[in-house]
């Protein structure tokens, strides 16, 4: 997947065009080669809107294009985006052109056969923040309501249907005569404008007539839920970090590549040998009516009975399965693995389950909240949706520690080793699909060895063939690692409009002292308080107050700099040139 053209008529934020002068941006192309879009300015400068833009316009487009979800055509903007993205191993130009809410997909139709235009979307766009970066979470969160919305639908309809059979049943059995009772009427308006507004979260009974109004007359047969397909967008915050983690240190079956990749990395920068046990907490009482939710942890009980080798849900201490409440224990063992197997034959669905509980701490939202999210355009952004007791959390997560095979917590790994982790692990769960990736300051706690590495590493255990990665950072670390050509340097004009201008040097295998001056501003290369001190005993030698040797003698507290060294040999000059005087 590699972006392509970006053109914007409207507002987003502090990115704005008009039609005479449309905001445009053509993104080089990367030659195949593992080469990221890397995005720098100052802060305020507009990057951080312009990632939350490209995100903004896949999620409407997902939000768009899938029949089970809903849009109000209401963006601030109206836009057109330029692609190319693998499908069945073809490669499509893809235009997305968006005018008043209303999306069309452009591509040519010689090359590939579509059912959906959601078919040429990429298949992930996933976002990580080091920071809690509200307006991309937010972003993300439109379609995380959404798709907890539509499970809570379900639900809601099956409660309801059930409750109105049931009391249709009752009379019946009363009045045998009760065949059009006034109840079954009620149920069969209530089933068949559930039909009208929703019909595509159900599968209807099959009628022995060519449309469904005689099970309409009559509905004792309940429709099944139809499977909600996921958000493309994840934003993977703190609470999916362990998730990922232990994933990918589980997986023996469909991922078993990956999850070696994975094993290799973590063993060789964090010293993880392997995962021995973990907890699931769950807090799910307010969602035991839903047959998805009660699915999904009937499944997670059995995984669980066979690590521990216990054959009954009674033997779980401290899970209660009627309020869908309290911890599930895992030992990963070959009973755990079996059972794995066993339960989710493609361990993917086993991923997808853990990803449906956690979107479901969308209930836990305000009204406020929701309200704002059921927009489709920006209004605001919405604080601490993580926040709060979740749904689902791996807690008690034991790992093997180094060679000797010590046994320690995930939680007292560093926080760089955290954060490495759960960029790495990501792009590596997600790396052989046509995915989009954005980074925003994905390096903010590693150390300077990391920091040089950090693409490096990347490379070397990541297939990077069919993603397009965006990296927003103020690292000139990681800007030495990137081309030039593939470098957005942003910047306000005298009109306070973002603007998006290419670097008239070289970045690749550039010196941070450079790039720090040359890209990021920066006219000293040391704190400003030492700076201050050394400005101040420099002035009172410039104004008289000290001689050169009292100003050196003073200047000795200091490390080396170039401002300090320039200044320092200037004294040793006078010094000099005063002694031959003398002599």
């Amino acid at each position: 997947m590699k972006l392509q053209n970006l053109e914007l008529v409207g507002e987003f934020k502090s990115i704005a065009g008009t039609r005479n002068r449309p905001f445009i941006y053509e993104f080089t192309d990367s030659k195949k080669a593992f080469n990221p879009l890397c995005l720098v300015g100052l802060n305020g400068s507009g990057k951080s809107n312009f990632i939350e833009l490209l995100a903004d316009i896949f999620n409407y487009a997902d939000r768009f294009f899938n029949q089970q979800f809903s849009s109000k055509n209401e963006l601030n903007y109206n836009f057109s985006l330029s692609y190319q993205i693998e499908f069945e191993g073809v490669e499509v130009d893809v235009d997305l052109v968006c005018t008043d809410g209303h999306l069309v997909l452009d591509y040519d139709e010689k090359l590939v056969t579509i059912y959906n235009p959601h078919d040429l979307l990429p298949k992930h766009v996933i976002a990580y923040s080091s920071g809690h970066n509200q307006g991309l979470s937010s972003i993300f969160a439109k379609n995380q309501f959404q798709y907890f919305d539509l499970i809570r639908q379900q639900g809601a309809f099956f409660r309801e249907y059930t409750e109105k059979r049931n009391i249709a049943y009752e009379k019946a059995a009363i009045d045998s005569n009760a065949e059009n009772d006034s109840m079954w009427r009620e149920l069969s308006h209530y089933v068949r404008r559930k039909f009208e507004t929703s019909a595509d979260l159900f599968i209807w009974p099959e009628s022995d007539r060519s449309n469904l109004d005689y099970y309409f007359q009559r509905p004792e047969d309940a429709p099944e839920a139809a499977n909600i397909s996921l958000p493309v967008g994840i934003f993977t915050d703190h609470s999916l970090n362990s998730l990922i983690f232990v994933f990918l240190m589980v997986c023996e079956g469909i991922n078993k590549e990956k999850s070696e990749k994975f094993r290799e990395f973590v063993k060789s920068e964090a010293n993880i040998y392997g995962v021995s046990y973990f907890d699931i907490d769950i807090r799910l009482s307010e969602y035991r009516h839903f047959d998805k939710v009660i699915d999904i942890v009937g499944r997670l009980v059995k995984l669980s009975l066979a690590s521990q080798k216990k054959s009954s849900p009674k033997e779980l201490k401290g899970f209660n399965t009627e309020t869908l409440s309290g911890r599930l224990s895992f030992r990963v063992n070959d009973e755990f693995l079996q059972s794995l197997r066993a339960n989710y034959l493609d361990e993917n669905y086993f991923f997808e389950h853990l990803i449906t509980l956690n979107h479901l701490v969308a209930k836990r939202w305000s009204h406020d909240e929701k309200r704002t999210l059921k927009l489709d355009k920006y209004e605001r952004n919405v604080p601490n949706l993580s926040g709060g007791l979740m749904p689902i959390r791996f807690t008690n997560i034991e790992i093997i520690y180094g060679e000797n095979e010590i046994k320690s917590t995930y939680d007292r790994v560093s926080d760089g080793e955290h954060q490495l982790i759960q960029v790495v692990g990501s792009l590596l769960l997600f790396s052989s699909e046509q995915t989009l990736f954005i980074l925003d300051e994905p390096e903010s706690h590693f150390n300077p060895e990391w920091r040089t590495e950090f693409l490096d590493l990347i490379e070397k255990y990541v297939d990077t063939s069919k993603m397009e990665l965006l990296i927003s950072t103020h690292s000139p670390f990681l800007l030495s690692a990137c081309k030039s050509n593939r470098v957005l340097s942003f910047k306000k004009n005298d009109k306070s409009e973002v603007e998006i201008t290419d670097l008239d040097i070289q970045t690749y295998g550039a010196g941070f002292d450079s790039l720090l001056t040359s890209v990021f501003e920066m006219e000293v290369l040391i704190s400003q308080k030492p700076l201050n001190e050394i400005r101040e005993k420099l002035r009172k030698y410039d104004d008289g107050e000290v001689d050169a040797v009292t100003a050196l003698e003073s200047l000795k507290e200091y490390g080396d700099s170039f401002e300090l060294n320039y200044r320092v040999n200037q004294l040793k000059q006078e010094l000099k040139k005063q002694g031959q005087r003398e002599s």
